[in-house]
């Protein structure tokens, strides 16, 4: 559509659903424009779903409050069809396949254009400044590294599926998530989970740290044909200097999230990544253990795909351990007598799903149960403070980074139908009343987080049934994907 300036910073503005153009998915199968609302071709009708766009701009808007890099929502338009049209923005909106198209057809100025404009609106909006001493496309280059590390660890360590592939068509040039018609939000590590789309199976949430490795390959494949001129072989740069940028970013925001997750504060997570890496890497790998496991009943067959359960819901462990922590008033790592009992905890951390034989309590899981707690502990001794301190700090914040009503993409599916039932029944004022109260819930970030307050939930309005309606979703699916 175009773009908006707002005190000095520059947005781009774009639709989706105003109807199908040469570029929609279904054009190159149909060889030539397919007319709106024709689904021949796949994803080729040019229309979106209202429910899909609602579910888009509710989603968006709590990443966004969560500082996960992302596009957002301006507006959702409904019509009477149950069509809509959703009015999206960021500071860039450039994709890295608006850049490798230029790229596969070897056309060099438009290549050099493209990623021109891309660098200099990052300039211009003060995301990153352009050392004039070097390369502006190897600085680029250095920035698409960092920028993809981090978020494939975003994706992994928060349980976010994104599905990266080479092409670059569903994220931001910037390393930000985009389309959320696929976006999902795990209660756990689903890693299995692939979704079906019209003649393919996805990549899994692991297999997307991969993707976004191979994206900067190819953006080191695209810097280099632009600065000499000469467009080399991809497998030229599987040892690019900028695939060792990109692992020690993933490093880094992996390490930052395992401990943001445990509930340490940003001085604390500092600290420990300075003069705790060993103990860092030691509670990762045991954490690991647990969170790889998968239920004794094998595959199953989703509407969307097929995932393989896990039996561990992590989260849970982080939230309560804590509590059982300080009130066993542990004092040192040694106290193993202060520890928590192996069927104490595996049951405590595990789906409702599971059966007895995926508890079985072997010799070896006893001895990961074990590790486990000391391994958590031993990075609170690092800090060197007392641990009843340190636990009633991670007591407190892990409860809201780790809430149990924290939302997947199954329950995000039926609470947007709730919100679509109650249109024409509410006023328009009253139902985003409501929408925000729920996306500030969502905002698991202590100091930041804001509740549902008990009191909203009550009586028979139409706001408190909303309301109501929400928090039984959350609960129904809060260990789904």
């Amino acid at each position: 559509n175009g773009w908006l300036r707002h005190k000095g910073f520059t947005f781009d503005i774009s639709s989706r659903g105003t109807g199908a153009t040469i570029l929609s998915p279904g054009a190159q199968a149909a060889d030539g424009v397919v007319k709106t609302g024709d689904e021949s071709y796949g994803y080729s009708s040019g229309l979106a779903e209202l429910d899909e766009m609602l579910g888009s701009a509710v989603m968006s808007e709590i990443f966004y409050r969560q500082d996960i890099p992302t596009e957002r929502c301006l507006a959702v338009i409904g019509y009477p069809d149950a069509t809509a049209i959703g009015v999206r923005s960021a500071p860039n909106l450039i994709r890295p396949a608006h850049i490798f198209r230029y790229l596969k057809q070897a056309k060099l100025c438009e290549l050099k254009a493209s990623v021109d404009y891309f660098i200099d609106r990052e300039a211009e909006n003060g995301i990153w400044k352009i050392d004039e001493r070097s390369s502006r496309y190897s600085q680029a280059l250095a920035y698409f590294a960092r920028s993809y590390g981090k978020l494939a660890a975003v994706l992994e360590e928060e349980y976010i599926f994104n599905w990266l592939a080479w092409d670059g068509d569903n994220i931001l040039a910037s390393g930000a998530i985009l389309d959320y018609g696929s976006i999902r939000q795990f209660a756990a590590k689903h890693d299995k989970y692939r979704f079906k789309d019209v003649d393919r199976y996805s990549a899994s949430l692991q297999e997307q740290r991969r993707w976004a490795r191979v994206l900067v390959q190819v953006f080191a494949q695209a810097m280099a044909f632009i600065e000499s001129g000469k467009k080399k072989n991809l497998r030229a740069f599987k040892d690019a200097d900028c695939l060792k940028v990109f692992d020690q970013a993933f490093a880094a925001e992996r390490d930052f999230r395992t401990l943001w997750r445990i509930g340490f504060e940003r001085e604390q997570i500092d600290y420990l990544r300075e003069h705790a890496k060993k103990e860092i890497r030691d509670f990762d790998k045991a954490l690991n253990y647990f969170e790889d496991l998968k239920i004794s009943r094998g595959i199953e067959r989703l509407p969307d795909g097929f995932t393989h359960k896990p039996i561990f819901l992590i989260r849970n462990l982080l939230r309560l351990m804590p509590s059982y922590l300080l009130a066993q008033a542990i004092r040192r790592v040694d106290e193993e007598h202060a520890y928590m009992p192996p069927d104490v905890l595996c049951r405590m951390m595990a789906a409702s799903y599971v059966s007895k034989k995926d508890l079985e309590l072997t010799p070896s899981r006893k001895e990961h149960v074990q590790n486990l707690q000391q391994s958590y502990l031993r990075l609170l001794a690092a800090l060197g403070k007392p641990f009843d301190e340190t636990l009633k700090t991670l007591q407190a914040r892990s409860t809201i980074i780790n809430h149990r009503h924290r939302i997947t993409g199954d329950a995000m599916v039926f609470i947007i139908e709730e919100i679509m039932s109650m249109k024409g029944k509410m006023n328009i004022n009253g139902l985003q009343e409501a929408l925000e109260a729920f996306i500030d819930s969502q905002v698991l970030i202590p100091g930041k987080w804001r509740p549902v307050e008990p009191e909203d939930l009550k009586g028979n309005t139409l706001r408190a049934r909303l309301l109501q309606k929400i928090e039984a979703n959350l609960e129904e699916f809060k260990e789904s994907i």
